[in-house]
């Protein structure tokens, strides 16, 4: 059986939050996006989202509007405390059909969706948003045969996002390597 591309998106959805609620982690919008972008774009996991270069790092717009569907089906419900969001898991038949209409694909995909959870689940957004930016620029450059260093990237996201410092993101360029999330040119 061919599983409907949409279930599948919305069974990740609802699995990473699961997943940071077993881990009593709090998640909002943004760090739900970013987490989803490194689970399609490094860990190959094709939840088929199409991810573009946005204010606040790598975005997809379907994946708010994928929420907000499962917001108005009650599989998820939003907290918001301190004008801070959590996104929880809402009524159980409602996901169990979800899951049950997506079984396989997240069955092959459960693994990857805890590493990232367990990896990045307990960041910042704003962390977050520089890894993402950083993985992006940098694959960015690499499937247009750009030639670069890693002060050239810690430049540009720099230039693009100055709340971030050069040596922030060089820092940030070093753990992802370490990681295996980037192989990038030395200095």
């Amino acid at each position: 059986m061919m599983e409907n591309k949409e279930f599948m998106r919305y069974a990740t959805i609802i699995d990473i939050i699961k997943e940071m609620k077993k881990r009593e982690y709090k998640i909002g919008r943004t760090a739900l996006v970013k987490l989803i972008y490194l689970l399609q774009e490094n860990l190959n996991v094709p939840v088929g989202y199409d991810f573009s270069l946005y204010t606040y790092g790598p975005f997809a717009k379907e994946i708010l509007d994928d929420l907000d569907y499962l917001s108005y089906l009650d599989a998820v419900k939003t907290e918001v405390a301190d004008g801070r969001y959590n996104i929880l898991p809402g009524e159980n038949s409602v996901i169990d059909y979800i899951d049950n209409e997506a079984k396989t694909f997240i069955e092959e995909n459960k693994e990857k969706i805890s590493d990232i959870v367990e990896k990045f689940g307990s960041l910042p957004a704003k962390s977050l948003e520089l890894i993402t930016t950083i993985h992006f620029v940098v694959n960015d450059y690499k499937e247009n045969n750009i030639d670069f260093m890693e002060k050239d990237i810690a430049r540009l996201i720099h230039e693009i996002k100055p709340y971030f410092s050069e040596d922030e993101v060089l820092e940030n360029i070093d753990k992802l390597k370490q990681n295996g999330l980037i192989d990038i040119i030395t200095q």
